[in-house]
């Protein structure tokens, strides 16, 4: 009998180690084991606790993003359920949002917002002679990743300070994306100008695992020389002086 004592006390004392390891674990031992697992997600400086630390830098497929900071809730653990506050901040990348996963291995996104530079979509682009100016900013209230899928997605983002430099010189007014999840997984959206510029937009975009696909219409307003000369560097020139841009590519270039 004072074997079983002995071993049950033993058993309950392991337990509370754990516990006190686990509540307590920094966030650099975390990542020793967890790096070999993440891919092509790297971090380093990694300090603090898992539950609330910070990494001085963040890359994904070698691209530097910035400096991470997460805080993980406990109380959702005890429905296996892990429940991230995220926030990436760089010298020109600014994200935040919200990230569970559940038991059953689903994702969910929640009140993200980002902000980016428009350079991040040059190589989709692939204008070798332009540079694309300003900044992207987004927002979407949920997304929901499963089984390659993504579902209940919704979200608008905004071209600012829009424009481009190189063998062309252009400003343009803002342009302006809506887009939500389709059945199928994908995402797919509509791209227009704000009105107010000189260069008027018309377009559509969809994104799924398997690359992405855009297509617009480009024209100068108000016979804008400028703009003109920007869109003989961009698209196939129509005979009514606009400009068909086409694109398809696989997300990896993105990075």
């Amino acid at each position: 009998m004072k074997l079983i004592k002995w071993l049950f006390a033993l058993l309950v004392l392991a337990l509370v180690v754990a516990v006190v390891v686990a509540w307590t674990m920094p966030a650099d031992v975390a990542w020793r084991y967890i790096a070999p697992k993440a891919g092509p997600i790297s971090l380093v400086g990694v300090r603090g606790t898992v539950w609330d630390g910070h990494a001085d830098g963040i890359s994904v497929f070698g691209r530097d993003l910035g400096e991470l900071d997460w805080r993980i809730d406990k109380a959702p653990l005890l429905s296996r359920r892990v429940v991230a506050d995220l926030r990436i901040k760089g010298a020109d990348i600014d994200g935040s949002g919200v990230l569970e996963r559940t038991g059953s291995g689903r994702i969910e996104a929640r009140d993200v917002r980002f902000r980016v530079p428009a350079a991040l979509f040059a190589p989709a682009l692939d204008i070798p002679s332009l540079s694309l100016l300003g900044a992207v900013t987004g927002t979407f209230s949920k997304a929901t990743f499963a089984d390659g899928r993504v579902s209940d997605a919704a979200g608008t983002a905004r071209w600012t300070e829009a424009g481009v430099s190189g063998s062309a010189e252009a400003r343009f007014s803002d342009i302006l994306a809506d887009f939500a999840s389709r059945p199928d997984g994908s995402i797919a959206g509509t791209l227009a100008d704000d009105g107010r510029g000189d260069l008027a937009v018309e377009g559509r975009f969809s994104v799924s695992p398997a690359g992405f696909d855009a297509e617009a219409f480009l024209s100068a307003r108000n016979d804008d020389v400028r703009v003109s000369e920007a869109l003989r560097y961009i698209g196939q020139p129509q005979a009514d002086g606009s400009s068909h841009l086409v694109i398809r590519g696989e997300l990896f270039k993105l990075f």
